[in-house]
């Protein structure tokens, strides 16, 4: 689904050759995932669903071990862990200098599903059945919004009753645009053709990228925790305010994002400015920003 691409998309989805894969693109650019991810749940027929974001990969095992997962469970959703590569110059990648870090783990292993949504998981890494989606009802644009669509729809349809389970198995693997700056205003990314590469041609990469996550997660939470007491505290304190927003059915997060973004939708906004992606201009046209 292309939220109004103007690049080679549609071609190189044609050159697949598979009557399966095809592709659309929305005649007016939203800017965002809620747009074309509800279009694309709108045109599904099958019995399940998958979103892989445009800067995302997906290992060849990810939607074969999501939807046996699926079947042996019963569950609704199933979600994995991802690796997602910190940012790396040219340099850097030509030298084989890269590491990673694990998302997508919850902070604490519920025995009913895992799922918390004091943690951040991305649409990626999730496969559900398409009948949850009806339940839910659409992803919400994000100017409604003090967290982003993807958190909020999932955090719905925990509280729909839908079931949602944790597959610990790494099979996706990030390469956030928004944590790149101006990576909108390129029209080749170095990075995703270089681990594509990898991914294609490898057989030892996935270890090299889990023992990289690994060593980098374990190091950032000890940084947060030895080097940033005052947080660590401060989370602590805010934590029942976490529970009581949970329980009364409000996003934990949307507290912390008001007072930290001031507004709905200024999360998203911020990411987008960052990353040389503006608000959408009439006529589906995006303005985007001149490089300096």
């Amino acid at each position: 689904m292309g939220d109004c691409c103007t690049d080679d998309t549609e071609q190189v989805v044609e050159s697949v050759g598979d009557p399966r894969v095809t592709f659309v693109n929305l005649p007016v650019n939203s800017g965002e995932q809620a747009a074309p991810n509800n279009r694309g749940v709108a045109m599904a027929r099958g019995r399940y669903v998958a979103f892989l974001n445009q800067d995302d990969l997906y290992f060849p095992d990810h939607l074969s071990r999501a939807v046996e997962e699926l079947e042996r469970s019963g569950a609704d959703i199933v979600w994995v862990p991802c690796a997602s590569i910190l940012p790396a110059t040219d340099e850097e990648l030509s030298a084989g200098c890269w590491a990673a870090e694990l998302w997508g783990v919850p902070p604490t292993l519920r025995s009913d599903s895992g799922y918390s949504p004091l943690a951040f998981y991305c649409a990626s890494s999730w496969v559900l059945r398409r009948d949850v989606c009806e339940r839910v009802g659409p992803w919400r644009d994000p100017g409604q919004l003090y967290v982003t669509p993807s958190q909020d729809w999932l955090f719905r349809a925990s509280k729909a009753g839908a079931t949602i389970r944790f597959v610990p198995h790494v099979s996706v693997l990030l390469i956030p645009s928004g944590a790149r700056r101006g990576s909108y205003d390129r029209r080749t990314s170095p990075e995703h053709e270089y681990f594509a590469a990898l991914m294609r041609d490898d057989p030892a990469f996935r270890e090299r990228l889990l023992e990289s996550a690994a060593v980098n997660t374990a190091r950032t939470a000890q940084h947060r925790l030895l080097r940033r007491p005052v947080a660590a505290l401060r989370r602590a304190v805010v934590f029942p305010v976490w529970a009581v927003l949970d329980r009364v059915g409000v996003h934990p997060f949307s507290v912390d994002n008001l007072l930290r973004s001031g507004g709905r939708g200024r999360q998203i906004r911020r990411i987008h400015r960052f990353a040389g992606l503006d608000r959408p201009q009439p006529g589906g046209r995006l303005r985007r920003r001149r490089r300096r």
